[in-house]
């Protein structure tokens, strides 16, 4: 008896050791994990910058030394001004940062964009005051580009920075590398720490390429719009989460480096298209059957058409039990919002519309997840949120932002620009930036908005958004689109010698892909609802596929060989 309380002590003070070491070796983790994360954060754990160069250089202009744009980052806002290198004594210096919304497109180039009417506005309140509002936003440009320009902005004394981004994250599918284990592994700092060494040695970190990018780059996105493709962080949900890292770890690394430089920092939400742009892909969830599958396509058919009869409240039911069986498919639920915003349901198609956003397969808008850490980082680190959805939601049909508001998914209209900018003086006023000035004399520097036709930026503008309708599927506008540019293609050629053969030439091109995209559509719409076989014949099918792939490669990604192409995009119609 005496030998077995001896090894049954025995077999305790050895479990408690085991338990005391095993508790030592995680508690060292944790301390090891603590000042890795520190290293890692400051050198950037998500992504390695290659090719550095600079967005802007210095010149002398008649004996000034003087800011231009470098031939570098071309995406820049090409319409930004030269501004000194030394800022004007008692002047006041303030930058613009974001993508091609915070850079005002289309109105980019005129005086209707934000930082133009900023910068008017800002000059009513000052008279004898240098006012500078460089206008520094590039398209396309996502929050780790965005922060590069930030960093280099910041030698150059400015006396202000607003930030408006968040519309471009999902746009370089950049393929992360794995920061910690699954759950449940994930609660031990050992394991995690072990983790990180063994994916750092085996996984290298994603290379961002300052020096080389422009629009090329964007061909990836272009065909996987024209073809439905599903973007990589939709189809893994662990790239998602670290893309949500990421632009967490930008927006605080931004808020950490202009506190430590003294310079007021303002981020500005992010407001989207809800109501009036379809989700620009749409894909079922996987483990959908056969059978439910059918049965979801009866529904959303039934919900479908009385959309199209105008019979609105017959449409939510069917359109109710769709989702019942398929809640992914983005579609759904934003067709369900159209039949409960047109019968007077506004706050519950607003929740729809939202969810459709949620569910879109690659967004090209912001989505809610983004804002929220917006939200919460501008919390954490004391910045300045310049709230401008609410305002346009205010004078939006329904409270709720569409094409009332924007030109299309995310760009301001002209008189959107002119609220946002207002929005902007506010909140230098609450935040104590604008001395001597007062509410009343904020209010009084409102700028009235006139339309005007501006026959080269209108062509223009009108091209972009049709051919954007397209590449994203917004076919339900795609025939206004079309009538629209038309009819500015027609005027400006009368009003503006110098572009009318650009014009007589835009005309024809119009006109032969409209009628091949056309057919594309309804081919889409055939399949969708379930009315393929009844509509068209297998040959049929994929002539009209044909057509508007050959279309694409000829219209949009030129720059790839026939053969790049063909590897690139499905060989067939719905694979």
């Amino acid at each position: 008896m005496v030998f077995k309380s001896m090894d049954r002590r025995h077999l305790v003070f050895w479990f408690l050791m085991f338990l005391i070491v095993i508790a030592g070796i995680e508690l060292g983790a944790l301390l090891i994990e603590r000042v890795e994360n520190s290293v890692a954060r400051s050198k950037n754990p998500f992504v390695e910058s290659v090719n550095p160069a600079s967005a802007f250089k210095i010149v002398d202009i008649g004996g000034t030394k003087m800011v231009v744009r470098s031939e570098f980052h071309p995406l820049m806002n090409t319409a930004m001004q030269p501004f000194p290198l030394k800022r004007p004594e008692g002047g006041l210096r303030v930058f613009v940062l974001g993508g091609s919304a915070a850079a005002g497109w289309p109105y980019h180039a005129g005086d209707t964009n934000i930082s133009a009417l900023l910068e008017r506005k800002l000059r009513m309140l000052y008279p004898r005051r240098q006012i500078e509002v460089i206008n520094a936003a590039a398209g396309t440009y996502a929050s780790h580009r965005v922060k590069l320009i930030f960093e280099e902005v910041l030698s150059y004394n400015p006396d202000i920075v607003f930030l408006y981004n968040g519309n471009n994250e999902f746009l370089e599918s950049l393929v992360y590398r794995p920061q910690r284990p699954q759950a449940p592994w994930d609660r031990s700092a050992t394991i995690r720490l072990t983790y990180r060494a063994v994916t750092s040695l085996m996984v290298p970190l994603p290379r961002v390429d300052v020096g080389n990018y422009d629009i090329s780059a964007q061909v990836p996105n272009t065909l996987s719009f024209a073809f439905s493709k599903a973007s990589l962080y939709r189809e893994d949900s662990r790239q998602f989460q670290m893309l949500l890292e990421h632009y967490r770890f930008n927006l605080e690394e931004m808020a950490k480096t202009a506190r430590a430089a003294k310079v007021p920092l303002f981020f500005l939400t992010c407001p989207v298209n809800l109501k009036d742009w379809v989700p620009n892909v749409s894909k079922h969830r996987k483990d959908l059957s056969l059978e439910d599958k059918a049965r979801w396509t009866g529904l959303f058919r039934d919900g479908y058409l009385n959309i199209e009869k105008g019979n609105f409240s017959a449409a939510i039911v069917p359109l109710r039990a769709a989702i019942s069986i398929d809640d992914e498919y983005a579609e759904a639920h934003y067709r369900l919002a159209e039949a409960l915003r047109q019968t007077g349901k506004w706050g519950d198609a607003k929740n729809e519309y939202i969810l459709a956003l949620q569910r879109d397969a690659f967004p090209f808008r912001e989505l809610p997840e983004f804002q929220n850490i917006l939200r919460e980082v501008a919390a954490k680190q004391g910045v300045p949120l310049v709230d401008i959805i609410a305002p346009l939601e205010a004078v939006a049909g329904e409270g709720i932002i569409g094409l009332d508001v924007l030109i299309d998914y995310v760009h301001l209209s002209e008189r959107s620009q002119e609220i946002v900018s207002h929005e902007m003086v506010k909140s230098l006023l609450i935040h104590g930036l604008l001395q001597g000035i007062s509410a009343a004399d904020v209010e009084r520097v409102r700028i009235s908005i006139p339309l005007k036709f501006w026959a080269l930026r209108d062509v223009i503008a009108a091209d972009l958004k049709y051919n954007m309708a397209m590449i994203m599927h917004q076919y339900d506008r795609l025939d206004a689109l079309y009538k629209e540019a038309v009819e500015i293609f027609s005027r400006a050629a009368r009003e503006d010698p110098s572009i009318a053969e650009d014009c007589k030439w835009r005309l024809v091109s119009f006109r032969h892909i409209h009628s091949i995209v056309g057919a594309y559509r309804d081919l889409l719409r055939a399949e969708k609802l379930g009315l393929l076989e009844k509509t068209y014949t297998p040959e049929e099918a994929q002539r009209i596929f044909f057509e508007y792939r050959d279309m694409i490669h000829q219209v949009k990604t030129p720059s790839l060989s026939w053969e790049e192409f063909k590897q690139k995009v499905p060989q067939g119609p719905f694979q």
